[in-house]
């Protein structure tokens, strides 16, 4: 028998339901991302934000409801996206992990077992892990290690090339001060 609310899982078999469409519908309309952001607070003049995210139009906001329910963390974030076929400003909802321990104790054990399929995806997932255990070392918080963790963002799907940024004249500048103290 199911329970009335499939994302509740009472039993074993539609708790493997459950996280087989979780996983598919991340595969498709989810992202693993490596945020980098000027911020005058930070130490380096930069922050980094990992997140785990995930979006939708309104028709589809309860179903990221259902995701943050199953989760039980993370929250859910309006703005306006770009109509280009009807020229205007639609809603768009994005359930949205940033939380580093949520992302270690929740959502990064989750997809380690429940794999997506797409290899972009997966790739994703693994630099995204890869910058996540980066940071619980310190490593985003020295200039070598914001060097290695933009260069692993960089090859992220969704992330535009940093070479007319000013996190690439920041990298560039880390790496010739290098080079300059290895000669």
């Amino acid at each position: 028998m199911q329970s009335e609310n499939a994302f509740s899982a009472d039993n074993q078999q539609e708790r493997i339901e459950v996280c087989g469409w979780i996983t598919g519908f991340v595969d498709g309309e989810g992202s693993f991302l490596v945020n980098i952001f000027q911020s005058p607070r930070a130490k380096s003049g930069w922050q980094i934000f990992p997140e785990f995210n995930v979006s939708q139009s309104l028709k589809g906001k309860d179903l990221l409801n259902k995701l943050k329910n199953f989760f039980a963390c993370g929250h859910i974030y309006a703005h306006n996206a770009r109509n280009i076929k009807q020229g205007k400003w639609d809603p768009l909802y994005k359930y949205c992990v940033r939380n580093r321990g949520e992302l270690q104790k929740i959502i990064i054990p989750f997809f380690k077992s429940h794999k997506c399929l797409g290899k972009s995806k997966i790739n994703d997932f693994e630099r995204f892990v890869k910058v996540v255990k980066m940071m619980d070392k310190g490593e985003h918080l020295t200039k070598k290690g914001m060097v290695k963790i933009a260069k692993i963002a960089e090859k992220m799907t969704h992330r535009k090339p940093f070479k007319e940024s000013s996190i690439y004249k920041f990298l560039l500048s880390s790496e010739t001060t290098r080079e300059a103290r290895q000669n």
